[in-house]
């Protein structure tokens, strides 16, 4: 049987209690289902709200909540009971304290046990945020009053708000003792309670605003959005209003909570908290009434029939009882008059949804709804108590009842119509054909109406058969009869909606409904929600449109429901997203609208023009309906109709009346009419003057300016002047064009009425908007709807189209201009708001016209005087400071803050295309116009200016005042976020040092003045302060219940921390240590602690914030800011017992990876008190009270440290980049802090489980070929390995140093996959990285692919922006056809696909070193280790290997062959000092020469290129693969074992022979060639050079020559040295070696000595070195005269290399010459060393003793008195050398030579001898006397022997002095004794 799921509304209590589960509260839930993002990629919150637990309560969200019961208390008594929670033994909670206050809950609030058993849990786990919220801050926030002084803008005298807006209540002052107190933890229960009670109804009405539902017409019958919403949030939605228990629930709900509120507040005791919490309780049960009104609402705009009678009955008493809550009052009601007023609005608006008047209406006509869907109106009584109610508001002029009273007029009257009719019918046919059959006849089928058949059937089944008559009453007149039977004056229908109009004015409550919104109208839900209301009002209206002929009011309500509450810059007049019935899509779609209400008004333009203008500007703006060339459906009306209403002037008599029998009101004109001619005879003399003199040399057509004669008219009006309507052809919008140029010239009056002045402020305004709509409209429509049209063509023909009218040379964009300049420049004389209305508009249209025409714009806006840039004062200024500021409405200036942002977003996205060369192709026609004739000058003054003036519009907009502070935090958000893209666009790239050059180069000037603003150390103090307020005020609005007042700030909150969190980053850029924002911001970053906890949109960027501040204080050499001393104690306490749930209960995945990024720079980055926190779970100073200086694995159980091992525990279960911030982060602390390696020991699972991983990871092919997501997954693996790999290492290390061995050798056989994957090459996509830059700079000539590289501004992450910063390059590419491509396949997708493989090859590199530092830490561990043996030499050929093949860039390349290279040497030289002989190991000669062959053999190129380093690394290895072969031990290979001995008998060449031929070439290419090459570059270029190179050499030589079995090569040795000159070379460098030493050091003498005693240890090389007399080119160099002198060099004297070249060089060499040579080079070696006596002499008297007595005598050697290795090393080989002279000297003839020849060597054997002995019996003197000559004897010193050592010996010097002068006594003759 499959396992139960278990809950996620309320899992088993000790799994929230031990922190695996955060209860999710209904609040959180709701945000989060409003964060359309999080919503569609959440799994977590789809998950528990598909839970049926949660499905069920959301099924029943109205429904009063459960009592307490036996079965609850039992459920409750197992959840609590101590089988099933353990109590905490650390005091974490107190599960007393959590059942009391439960039953406490339960009983107060009358609700089961369990559900307030996770209220009391979601307390306990949100105490941490709340006690941050109220703990005190470390010190006091500043206050935000005054003024700040510095700017222009300021007031000059103004009613500053201190608040902005906001009431500041004060803060109570909670103690830790309060807080902890039982009172103050029932009055948080009470107030999650009532949370969680509002937010439960808003999140179900939420999911069934959103269900997907489609009516019987197969239209949407909700408001959907096309691919936003996600899929099971429509399918939750329709889930629960399928299960909906009945809209009664819904009032029986408010009766309870209007009873609540009747009672009051009876919940605590105390009178002090009584009254402090009145407020809350009241404010929250006139919350939760508005939110069930939404949920009727929404219910009964998705039902598709008509309510039960019983509801409709209900609902309508309800409000009877009430008074439609007109007067509604409760408790302290002053506090909540906003909300009141939105509750009588949604009664209002539900009233009228309960009615349901289209479904009514539709129910009387033929073939209407059938019974079952008939609903209240079946109910004879229900229609007459609405009737009767109505008629009671009615009486009352209710304007809260006054829609549903008119729609119930509207229900009666189309009832008596059909009555009536039915009636007339059922006459005609008695009396045409007698009764009718009833029954049976078909004619009777058509009686009635389809609705009312079984009513009807009903009734006549209760008289008798055939008597029916003609009298009979049938349904519809006694359901009329009773609904009408109310008494009441006059009709009752009449009455109604007389009433409704005139007495409770329902035009203007409908247009105030219209406007009113009831949720946020930036949010989805809000706009929704106005749409919808608006639907229902527009459904009223067009009814009404049959009681009520064309009006003013009519047409202004019309309007507010057209427009609603959106305006010019509303987002969802911009937006495509909402697919919904908008009010004017019903409007269009309705004749008797487009013939009541719009073809009127068009009738009567131009003479009422502004009902048309604002009726197009409506319809217009909606975009509903669009044509195929994107414009709008009324675009005929507009461009051309055939009728215009004007005034004839009571001077113009030129018209006749035509004979007519119906009507006299027919004119016909005798002469031409000037259409102009009908305006006001007041106006002024100016304007006539202008009006005659322009018709005398206009260019407009006369059908724009004249109506011909002959032309019929009707007239309007019987009284004069006469207004006409004219039947004549006309175009309206090139009217409103000649009237824009008229404006331009004269000064415009301030008319208000339709019939107002045409050139008044309001029409001009009014003409402005309607061309912005219509540019702004085409451009959306075309570019999202088709891409084949032109993005300009429709806008150009909308201009084209209002230019027609215009004089040569003008058209209507310079028109508007002139217009704008003309109004700027009346800001002295006037500060109207009809004024600021058109600077508005032209602001807007100036805006609209930038995405069309740029080349127009930008030297407008270079010339005009909006922002000075014509030697005067700027002009958007003085009108703020004049006018706005004063007034409080600051709609210009948003407007021009809209124009700034579009001015940005034009200079960034056509950077690229304006610095390319035009050309001529077709496809890019469309964007030839954004690339010429704009200057750069231009643009830089423009944007500078414009800059200016918003930075001081920021640092002054904190002492303005405001009517709507909405308007406020709109300016704030919009300039954050302009400040914020502007650095990030202009510095997140590298583009270049040359800022001309530059892609941005037009933006650089206004980069510089944000930067002195806020990346400099005096930043302006107001504006640093006000920031810090944004940011206090998103607390409290975030914490505020009321939805609308948390929009506005949240936002406004969050774009100041990312301009907070960017202007930090660039801090860098400037080499600036602190800033004043940063030295700001670290005093409130106890303010940012609260702000992360206040809502869930602003924890990433808090924690961001907070990450910059920790990172840059390290980049300081002081002592960096402390984050745990400016936020203070107690609170980091809390905060990081909120940050301990990380990303629960939400899986905000971007939130989880902050904080790990945060808390990887708090332990790595010297922030020391808090990482021990972080890293501990407990305070500092409570570890230094308990002497705790390194914490061990208990202390980490329960801190951040612990949750990110417990997490990691479950590895294959994170997601790939949760688990890299994870590792990052362990990683990190592990290397900072080692003792955190012990709390990683004691961990259970943590090293099992990253082991695992990493032994059972998959490899995926990191190929750029694949698109789905393959790649990202290959990285991600490959990255996440390395962090495991660096952990391990760090881990191996820890337990090598606690002697634990046991732990490396059961990690081993895990590695496989590591050893195999880190040492590769890195798929390096060579061909799509050249074929990218090759086409992306052809494409765009004057931009390098590389300009696109990102900076250190953003945090590098692996991902399609790792190296080219895609979204960067989005923003300046995106408007180009070539980079999205037609079907994703463009420069985007490539450039994708670049960085995806940058960082495939980046997370390989990682790998490597990781692993580098692993087997470096295994090889000091395993050693010995047999199999370790076998994989590290693998490894090593595997690292070789890999630098023989890459297709990586050059400097990439190189860096990592290096460490390829240094892994490869370290690994093989512990593997030759462990003497391993493996077969395995010895292979590595093979790998290392092809390494080396095939990186360059001539090392006088490779040591003189910028790879010399790799060459000196190759060479070393191959010196220690050579040392390999010098053992005969071979270990088979594991695919050696086995082999059949068949295959023995085959002829094949052995693994030594393999070898010695290897060897033989190593020694020609690297040895002698090599020295020869290294001796010539020498000469040449000696810094490139080094004696190392030399020794290398000699080592690689001396390895060479002692394996076996190369002696049976002596002619090809011979060969080689002979063709390579070596010996010449050799003494070359030997005679040189005087002139090439440095601070009198020979070293290259050494070097050339020891090479030639390398050579000569092959007897077969020594006899040629003879041959060639190379004793006789060494002595005749200068540096061998040297060792000539009288008292020879001894150990001690200076140069002391001299005395080493003696020593280890030329007595070896001429003992290895007189072993190899024979009797015949007796007589020379004896000459040569008698050519030293000075050293012979010195050598003699080296051992003489002089007991403790130190020498004085300057005729002693230096080395008098004191005894050395290298001493007793001479004195050996002047030994063996002397007795074998004396050996061939006594044999004589026999052995070939001449005894005379062999002269005596001037060295005392006796003396020697005699010294030694006296030495060696006086052993304590012999100690005193030693001394160290090295680093090496240096260290023997100090070792000590021991004890028990058998040569008494104390020290490891002594004992091998000790045992060298024995040896030395032993070769002197031995001991007498």
């Amino acid at each position: 049987m499959a396992p139960v799921r278990e809950s996620t509304y309320f899992p088993p209590l000790d799994k929230c209690l031990d922190g695996r589960h955060q209860l999710l509260s209904w609040r959180a839930t709701y945000i989060g289902l409003a964060d359309l993002k999080r919503a569609c990629t959440d799994e977590t919150l789809e998950r528990y709200l598909t839970d049926s637990h949660t499905l069920e309560l959301l099924r029943s969200t109205l429904l009063l909540a459960s009592p307490p019961t036996a079965q609850t208390k039992s459920t409750f008594e197992t959840k609590t009971s101590a089988i099933n929670v353990v109590p905490s033994t650390q005091g974490h909670f107190d599960i007393k304290q959590i059942q009391n206050d439960t039953l406490w809950l339960s009983a107060r609030a009358t609700i089961d046990e369990v559900t307030a058993l996770r209220i009391v849990i979601l307390e306990w786990q949100s105490k941490p945020a709340f006690r941050l919220q109220k703990c005190s801050s470390p010190s006091s926030l500043p206050s935000f009053g005054g003024s700040y002084g510095g700017s222009s803008l300021q007031p000059v005298s103004s009613a500053v708000c201190p608040s902005l807006g906001f009431p500041q209540l004060p803060d109570e002052a909670i103690t830790a003792e309060t807080i902890n107190s039982e009172e103050t933890r029932r009055k948080r229960l009470f107030s999650i309670y009532l949370e969680e009670r509002l937010y439960k109804i808003r999140t179900s009405n939420y999911l069934i605003s959103n269900a997907s539902r489609t009516s019987e017409h197969g239209e949407s019958n909700i408001d959907q959005l096309s691919s936003t919403i996600p899929h099971w949030v429509e399918q939750m939605g329709c889930d629960i209003l399928n299960t909906w228990r009945g809209p009664s629930v819904a009032i029986e709900v408010l009766n309870y909570r209007i009873k609540d509120l009747e009672e009051g507040c009876q919940w605590f005791s105390s009178d002090d908290m009584q009254e402090s919490i009145a407020v809350e309780w009241c404010r929250n049960q006139i919350l939760e009434m508005m939110s069930t009104l939404n949920v009727l609402l929404n219910i009964l705009a998705l039902q598709d029939r008509l309510p039960s009678a019983d509801f409709v009955r209900q609902w309508f008493n309800l409000m009877n009882d009430h008074g439609f809550f007109e007067e509604f009052q409760p408790p302290l009601g002053d506090l909540y008059e906003p909300h009141i007023l939105d509750l009588q609005s949604l009664c209002s608006l539900v009233s009228l949804a309960v009615l349901k008047l289209p479904m009514a209406l539709e129910a009387f006509k033929p073939n209407g709804r059938a019974k079952d869907e008939a609903g209240y109106l079946l109910d004879v009584n229900t229609c007459s108590e609405i009737t009767e109610i109505m008629i009671n508001a009615a009486s009352d002029c209710s304007q809260v009842a006054s829609p549903a009273v008119l729609a119930w007029s509207i229900i009666l009257q189309r009832l008596r119509e059909q009555s009536i009719a039915a009636q007339d019918e059922k006459e005609d046919r008695i009396s045409t054909h007698g009764a009718p059959n009833i029954e049976g006849s078909p004619d009777g089928e058509n009686l009635e109406q389809p609705l009312f058949k079984h009513s009807a059937s009903l009734l006549r089944r209760g008289s008798s058969a055939g008597s029916d008559t003609p009298q009979q009453q049938s349904f519809l007149e006694q359901l009329l009869d009773k609904a009408m039977s109310v008494p009441v004056d006059g009709d009752a229908v009449a009455y109604l909606a007389r009433a409704a109009v005139d007495g409770s004015h329902v035009l203007s409550v409908i247009a105030t409904l219209s406007i009113s919104c009831f949720a946020p109208s930036e949010s989805i839900q809000g706009v929704q929600s106005n749409l919808r209301i608006r639907r229902i009002l527009m459904d009223l209206v067009g009814d009404v449109l049959g009681l009520i002929d064309y009006q003013p009011e009519l047409v202004a309500t019309t309007l507010a429901v057209l427009n609603g509450n959106e305006d010019y810059w509303s987002p969802a007049h911009h937006t495509r997203e909402f697919r919904v019935i908008k009010p004017a899509t019903i409007f269009m779609e309705d004749d008797i609208f487009m013939t009541k209400i719009f073809a009127v008004a068009l009738s009567r333009f131009p003479f009422e023009i502004l009902p048309f203008l604002r009726l197009c500007r409506a319809l217009i703006g909606s975009q509903t309906a669009l044509d195929g060339d994107g414009l709008p459906a009324i675009w005929p009306k507009l461009a051309a109709t055939d009728c215009l209403t004007c005034v004839l002037p009571s001077s113009f008599t030129s018209y006749q009346l035509l004979p007519d029998d119906e009507e006299s009101s027919i004119i016909s004109l005798t002469a031409d009419f000037d259409i102009f001619d009908h305006e006001h005879t007041t106006r002024s003399t100016s304007y006539k003057r202008l009006r005659h003199s322009g018709s005398s040399t206009s260019a407009h057509p006369m059908c724009l300016r004249q109506i011909p004669r002959g032309v019929i008219g009707r007239v309007l009006s019987e009284t004069k002047p006469l207004v006409v309507l004219w039947r004549h052809d006309f175009c309206p919008l090139a009217y409103l064009g000649i009237l824009l140029h008229l404006a331009a010239s004269v000064e415009l009056s301030f008319g208000s009425s339709p019939q107002s002045d045409i050139l008044s402020s309001e029409v001009i305004a009014e003409i402005i908007d309607l061309l912005s709509v219509l540019l702004l409209t085409s451009i959306r429509s075309t570019s999202a709807s088709n891409a084949s049209i032109s993005v300009s063509a429709t806008a150009h023909k909308i201009l084209e189209t209002a230019s027609e009218g215009l004089e040569f040379g003008q058209d209507i964009v310079s028109v508007v201009f002139d217009v704008f300049e003309k109004e700027l420049g009346r800001h002295l004389k006037t500060s109207e708001e009809a004024h600021l209305n058109v600077l508005s508009s032209c602001a807007q249209f100036v805006e609209a016209l930038l995405h069309v025409m740029p080349d127009r714009v930008w030297p407008f806006l270079g010339r005009s005087s909006l922002l000075g840039t014509k030697d005067c004062d700027n002009r958007l200024g003085a009108v703020l400071a004049s006018a706005e500021v004063v007034i409080g409405k600051y709609n210009f200036l948003l407007g021009c803050i809209h124009l700034f942002e579009s001015l940005l977003d034009d200079a960034i996205s056509h950077a690229v295309i304006r610095k390319s060369p035009t050309k001529s192709v077709a496809r890019f026609a469309a964007s030839q116009s954004y690339s010429t004739g704009i200057s750069q000058v231009v643009m830089k003054k423009v944007l500078l200016n414009f800059q200016r003036i918003m930075l001081d519009v920021y640092q002054s907009i904190s002492t303005w005042n405001f009517v709507l502070i909405e308007q406020r935090n709109e300016i704030s958000t919009r300039l954050s976020s302009s400040f914020n893209r502007l650095l990030t666009c202009c510095l997140g790239i590298e583009d270049g040092p040359d800022i001309n050059q530059k892609l941005t180069v037009s933006l650089m000037p206004a980069v510089e003045q944000v930067l002195k603003i806020f990346v400099s150390c005096v930043g302006a103090e107001s504006t640093l302060i006000y920031m810090i307020q944004m940011i206090q005020e998103g607390v409290t609005e975030a914490l505020s219940s009321e939805p609308r007042c948390t929009v506005y700030g949240i936002q406004q909150t969050v774009e100041v921390l990312r301009l907070a969190t960017t202007s930090l980053r660039l801090n860098t850029f400037v080499d600036l240590k602190r800033s004043a924002l940063e030295e700001k911001t670290w005093k409130h970053a106890f303010l940012l602690a609260r702000c992360y906890t206040s809502h869930p949109l602003f924890r990433q960027p808090v924690i961001e914030l907070l990450t910059v501040l920790v990172l840059n204080a390290d980049v300081s050499d002081d002592q960096p800011a402390s984050l745990l001393g400016h936020m203070g104690e107690d609170a980091a306490s809390q905060f990081l017992e909120v940050l301990a749930v990380v990303d629960d209960p939400l899986c905000d995945r971007d939130v989880s990876v902050a904080i790990w990024k945060l808390l990887s720079a708090v332990v790595s980055k010297r922030q020391q008190w808090f990482a021990i926190w972080v890293l501990t779970g407990k305070a500092p100073r409570k570890l230094i009270k308990t002497k705790i200086v390194e914490p061990d694995g208990r202390n980490g159980s329960n801190s951040m440290f612990g949750v990110a091992l417990d997490r990691l525990s479950n590895i294959g279960r994170l997601h790939a980049r949760n688990a890299l911030a994870l590792l990052e982060f362990v990683a990190l602390a592990a290397d900072s802090w080692p003792w955190t390696l012990a709390i990683v020991e004691k961990h259970p699972y943590f090293l099992t489980s990253i082991t695992e991983y990493i032994s059972q990871v998959e490899t995926v092919t990191n190929t750029t070929q694949n698109r789905s997501g393959q790649i990202e997954l290959g990285y991600y693996k490959l990255q996440m390995t390395s962090y495991i790999t660096e952990i391990l290492a760090m881990y191996t290390h820890y337990t090598r140093q606690i002697s634990n061995t046991s732990y490396a050798k059961d990690l081993l056989p895990n590695l496989s996959y590591v050893a195999t994957v880190a040492v590769l090459p890195p798929e390096y996509n060579a061909s799509l990285h050249s074929n990218l830059r090759q086409n992306f700079e052809a494409r765009y000539e004057n931009c390098r692919l590389t300009a696109f590289k990102r900076t250190s501004l953003k945090v590098p992450s692996l991902g399609e922006s790792f190296y080219y910063d895609h979204e960067i390059a989005n923003q300046f590419l995106h408007m180009d056809p070539s980079w999205n491509g037609q079907d994703r396949d463009g420069f985007a997708a490539e450039l994708a696909l670049a960085n995806v493989n940058f960082s495939a090859v980046e997370a390989r590199i990682n790998l490597f070193h990781s692993w580098k530092l692993l087997a470096v830490e295994l090889s000091k561990t395993l050693g010995t280790d047999s199999d370790y043996q076998k994989t590290m030499a693998e490894v090593t050929m595997d690292c070789l290997r890999a630098n023989t093949k890459t297709t990586l860039p050059q400097t990439v390349f190189e860096r990592l062959a290096q460490s390829r290279a240094d892994l490869a040497f370290t690994l093989l030289q512990s593997l030759i000092q462990e003497q391993s002989s493996r077969t395995e190991v010895k292979n590595v000669l093979f790998t290392a020469w092809d390494a080396l062959r095939i990186h360059g053999v001539d090392l006088a190129i490779t040591l003189d290129s910028n790879q010399a380093s790799y060459c000196r690394t190759l060479l070393k290895t191959l010196c220690l693969s050579l040392q390999a072969h010098t053992s005969s031990r071979i270990v088979p290979s594991s695919a050696e074992v086995g082999t059949s001995q068949t295959d023995s008998t085959q002829k094949r060449p052995t693994a030594s022979d393999i070898s010695l031929n290897t060897v033989l070439e190593i020694l020609r290419v690297v040895v002698a060639n090599g020295f020869r090459s290294l001796t010539t570059l020498l000469h040449d270029s000696h810094d490139r050079i080094f004696p190392d190179d030399f020794a290398l050499l000699a080592a690689i030589l001396r390895h060479s020559l002692r394996i076996p079995g190369l002696e049976r090569h002596n002619t090809a040795l011979l060969s080689t040295f002979a063709d390579a000159q070596t010996s010449r070379y050799a003494s070359t460098l030997l005679s040189w070696s005087d002139q090439l030493a440095t601070n009198r050091d020979p070293i290259y003498g050494e070097v050339s000595v020891n090479f030639l005693l390398e050579m000569s240890s092959m007897p077969t090389l020594a006899e040629a070195l003879a041959v060639e007399g190379i004793l006789n080119h060494m002595s005749n160099t200068n540096l061998i005269k040297h060792l000539r002198t009288s008292k020879g060099m001894g150990p001690f004297d200076q140069p002391v290399r001299l005395y080493n070249i003696w020593v280890r060089g030329i007595l070896p060499l001429l003992l290895n010459l007189l072993h190899a040579v024979g009797a015949s080079m007796a007589a020379e070696i004896s000459a040569t060393l008698n050519q030293f006596p000075g050293q012979l002499r010195r050598a003699s008297a080296t051992f003489i003793y002089y007991g403790t007595v130190p020498v004085t005598n300057d005729s002693e050697p230096s080395s008098a008195g004191y005894i050395t290795l290298s001493m007793i090393s001479e004195a050996q080989t002047l030994a063996i050398i002397s007795k074998m002279l004396d050996t061939y000297r006594e044999a004589g003839p026999s052995a070939g030579v001449v005894s005379s020849d062999i002269m005596e060597i001037l060295w005392d054997r006796s003396r020697v001898k005699e010294d030694v002995q006296t030495w060696l019996q006086t052993r304590s003197v012999l100690r005193e006397r030693i001394m160290p000559t090295g680093a090496r004897e240096e260290r023997w010193a100090r070792l000590r022997t021991g004890e028990n050592s058998a040569s008494w010996s104390v020290n490891k010097l002594e004992e091998k002095v000790v045992e060298d002068l024995e040896q030395l006594l032993i070769l002197l003759g031995g001991n007498d004794d």
